[in-house]
C-alpha cells in the first residue's frame, strides 16, 4: 500500500538540511507563475502548469518531466528521481497534501499541520495535491513545507538570506 502520511518540515529544518547539502533537495513552488515571480525561496522552481496538464499528470498519462521546461531541473530529477527529497509549497491558505490514504480519503492537510475535512474548501486536485499523490505513488520523498510564509518572513535574517529569496 502506498504511503499517504504527510510529513512537514518547518523553515529552520530546511534551513539547517540545506546548508549540509542543497543537491539532495528539489524544492518545487506550487503557486502560480506571478506569486512565484514576486517572491520565492531560493532555488526554488515554479510548478506552475495549465489545468489541462494537471489533469493528464494526476491520471498518470504524463510524467513529471514532461510537465517541467527548465532542462537542467529535467536532468537532476532524472538522475536522482527516488533519492532527492521534493520540497513542496504553496499560499498558507491553500490545502497542502494527498488527501488519500486508508481512513483519511475525506481529509485535507491544510498549511500548518491541521488536518480537516475535505468539505472546509479543501480540493485535492490542487497543483500541490496531485504533485505530492504522484511523487509518493513513484516512491519519492516528499515534504510539505509547514510555513512558508514565515519563512520569507525570516529572510531578513543574515544566515537565511542566502536560502530564500525576496
Amino acid at each position: 500500500m502506498p504511503d499517504h502520511d504527510i510529513e512537514m518540515i518547518t523553515s529552520e529544518q530546511l534551513h539547517a538540511a540545506l546548508r549540509k547539502s542543497q543537491k539532495h533537495f528539489i524544492i518545487l513552488d506550487c503557486r502560480s507563475s506571478h506569486e512565484y515571480t514576486e517572491s520565492h525561496i531560493r532555488t526554488a522552481v515554479n510548478f506552475s502548469i495549465p489545468s489541462i496538464m494537471l489533469r493528464r499528470f494526476a491520471a498518470g498519462k504524463i510524467d513529471i518531466t514532461s510537465t517541467i521546461k527548465c532542462r537542467d531541473l529535467k536532468e537532476r530529477i532524472l538522475s536522482c528521481y527516488k533519492e532527492s527529497t521534493f520540497v513542496l509549497y504553496n499560499n498558507s491558505n491553500e490545502s497542502v497534501g494527498d488527501g488519500g490514504g486508508v481512513g483519511r480519503e475525506d481529509l485535507v492537510l491544510l498549511t500548518g499541520g491541521t488536518v480537516a475535512p475535505a468539505t472546509t474548501g479543501g480540493n485535492n486536485d490542487t497543483t500541490i495535491n496531485v504533485l505530492h499523490r504522484k511523487l509518493k505513488q513513484d516512491g519519492c520523498r516528499v515534504v510539505c513545507l509547514e510555513d512558508k510564509a514565515k519563512a520569507l518572513r525570516l529572510s531578513s535574517k543574515p544566515d537565511l538570506e542566502r536560502i530564500l529569496a525576496l
